[in-house]
């Protein structure tokens, strides 16, 4: 996580958040989908950046949540891939997980911008 700056998650949370319809104007189905995909969001953003402020001592116990929580917030956003304002620089950073310690994530990216 350490890797990402603060202005990639600034860009991705803005891009995802902007994507996602406003609610006030749904009804029914459309309301409870656009409602819940605007909480995933929010959740994902919040354990990114609390990750990011918390201290030290603290930093090894959220840092699997946060990576998770990243590369969800960039699944999403993949969704909206061919968007012309697509944040392809923050979405490049993601982390993977070994079969064998999948609660272990790698310090690897995969390219999706290229």
């Amino acid at each position: 996580m350490e890797r990402i700056t603060e202005e990639q998650v600034n860009d991705l949370a803005r891009f995802v958040l902007a994507r996602v319809p406003a609610v006030i104007s749904l009804q029914g189905d459309a309301l409870r989908a656009a409602t819940a995909l605007r909480v995933a969001a929010y959740k994902q953003i919040a354990a990114v950046r609390f990750h990011r402020d918390c201290g030290p001592e603290q930093a090894a116990e959220t840092a699997l949540h946060a990576a998770a929580s990243w590369n969800l917030l960039v699944a999403v956003a993949e969704v909206w891939r061919d968007h012309p304002d697509f944040p392809a620089v923050a979405a490049a950073e993601t982390f993977e997980y070994d079969s064998e310690t999948p609660l272990s994530p790698h310090d690897t990216c995969r390219d999706v911008a290229g």
